[in-house]
């Protein structure tokens, strides 16, 4: 994982060259929950708790639009609760992503303050997970996901939007993540449609404006 935090930063810092920028860093929580769909019917689903932290930057576009792309290591998962096809009572997947956002932002300036709204594709990938299955006795027990073409998918994909407002350094967000891409990679033989949803509260800092 540490490999990929290093080349996910070297890209941020990559695209900011030549540009006056802010760079900073930012930590969130994610309160996680997903759209389960088995054989057809759609499951009921609850909220896990999960975390994010990563960089950030922001770069001056073409007037009030900024390029504010961040990456982000971000824990996201779901319960669905009384499987169909299962006797089980709860199944609760958790995965660690590393998500590049390469986010388009409004920016309104008040005085030294600034108020945002953003939007961005997501591209996510994980080889960290856990399922924690609950059976009919109330017994629970964990196990590491498996991640591959036979198996849960690497690969995340989906779109977020979100608001935010800064006061001097500091900056607070609200965002909401809506994800696109089944993470079951299995589901021609199960049946399982599985997407993550994830609302995030974030607080951030930048750094000094810098000219790279």
């Amino acid at each position: 994982m540490k490999k990929y935090i290093w080349i996910a930063l070297a890209v941020l810092i990559t695209v900011t060259v030549n540009a006056q920028v802010r760079v900073g860093v930012k930590g969130a929580w994610n309160y996680a929950t997903g759209k389960a769909v088995y054989t057809g019917v759609k499951q009921s689903t609850s909220y896990i708790q999960g975390y994010g932290i990563g960089a950030m930057a922001k770069i001056p576009f073409d007037g009030v639009l900024h390029f504010s792309p961040s990456v982000m290591i971000n824990k996201r998962g779901f319960t669905v609760n009384n499987p169909a096809g299962s006797s089980n009572k709860k199944e609760q997947y958790s995965a660690t992503y590393l998500d590049l956002i390469p986010a388009l932002s409004a920016d309104f300036d008040d005085r030294n303050n600034t108020f945002s709204i953003s939007a961005a594709p997501v591209l996510g990938f994980t080889n960290f997970g856990k399922l924690k299955i609950t059976d009919s006795s109330g017994i629970t027990a964990s196990q590491n996901m498996k991640f591959g073409f036979g198996a849960y998918g690497w690969f995340d994909l989906g779109l977020q939007a979100g608001i935010s407002y800064r006061i001097k350094k500091v900056v607070i967000e609200a965002g909401y993540y809506t994800g696109l891409a089944n993470i079951n990679n299995l589901e021609e033989t199960d049946g399982r449609n599985m997407q993550h949803r994830v609302i995030t509260v974030s607080i951030g800092y930048y750094f000094k404006e810098t000219g790279l």
